[in-house]
């Protein structure tokens, strides 16, 4: 039974370098090159109706995504890494169909997904969450929880069904921007999921990708408004929403964080008193 244990344990590592070792290089060259603005991405984002200053961006996206997939620590940057490339490549896909592009675009962005859920999904104990002993509550802490919470859900709500039904003043405010119409669609299913996820009792994995996927929203909402000359006031509003996303975020509690487990809490702080190492206790939530 052990050989076969080990047997999958070393096909499993290696399905999982494949994948990563892919993602990374396709991420990296694609980072480099939309900084660069060189092609065929640049081009791309042209075509599909992103404003010059988008690729830059994503680049910088890309760029730190592949560090923290690659880096040997930081477990939470890559959950928030393979967030931002999920995001990314169902993005491309949903930005060809929008285009009206051929079927044959969508091969590689649905390919690329794939390998990102592939990586995620097979990632050893080392590289996923530790585990999460219970953080101290107190009633004024989680009374700011959850404002900061509902107001981001309120937020999630409202912008994500003016967003997908492309209503003003999102609409001019995009136009402005320089994004295409249809991105507005996109951002509103995402925002409208971003919500529930937020608000669900359980998920803390769903919680994680929500939070990343506002952090990218809002930041880049804020590089958005200085690429085309906005006024610091503009500022104000993405700021704001990055703060409370970072609000809700670091107050959460600890059943609605990933590596939180109550058996494995029983288990951790059991062998903690009996001054055994609890470096088996790690769980994925």
């Amino acid at each position: 039974m052990t050989k076969i244990d080990n047997g999958w344990s070393r096909r499993r590592l290696i399905a999982y370098w494949i994948a990563t070792g892919i993602i990374a290089t396709e991420f990296a060259a694609g980072g480099v090159t939309d900084l660069l603005r060189l092609p065929p991405f640049f081009a791309i984002a042209k075509h599909l109706g992103y404003p010059d200053y988008f690729p830059m961006i994503l680049g910088v996206w890309k760029v730190l995504g592949v560090a923290a997939v690659l880096a040997l620590w930081f477990p939470r940057l890559k959950e928030w890494a393979y967030a931002g490339m999920f995001f990314n490549m169902t993005g491309a896909a949903a930005s060809h169909l929008a285009a009206g592009d051929p079927p044959v675009m969508l091969v590689a962005p649905i390919i690329f997904t794939g390998l990102v859920v592939a990586s995620w999904a097979l990632r050893p104990a080392a590289r996923r969450d530790d585990l999460v002993p219970p953080l101290s509550s107190s009633r004024s802490r989680n009374i700011v929880y959850w404002v900061a919470t509902g107001l981001l859900a309120l937020e999630c709500a409202v912008g994500g069904v003016m967003g997908a039904l492309r209503l003003s003043p999102f609409s001019g405010i995009m136009a402005h921007l320089g994004y295409p119409p249809y991105l507005m669609t996109i951002i509103g299913l995402w925002y409208v999921l971003a919500g529930i996820a937020l608000l669900a009792p359980r998920f803390p994995r769903l919680k994680e990708w929500a939070y990343a996927g506002l952090v990218f929203v809002y930041t880049g909402a804020i590089v958005s408004r200085l690429a085309v000359g906005d006024p610091v006031a503009t500022l104000a509003g993405p700021m704001i929403f990055t703060g409370l996303v970072a609000a809700s975020w670091a107050l959460r509690p600890s059943d609605r964080r990933t590596g939180y487990h109550k058996a494995s809490l029983a288990y951790y702080f059991t062998h903690r008193m009996n001054h055994e190492p609890a470096a088996n206790c790690r769980q994925d939530c």
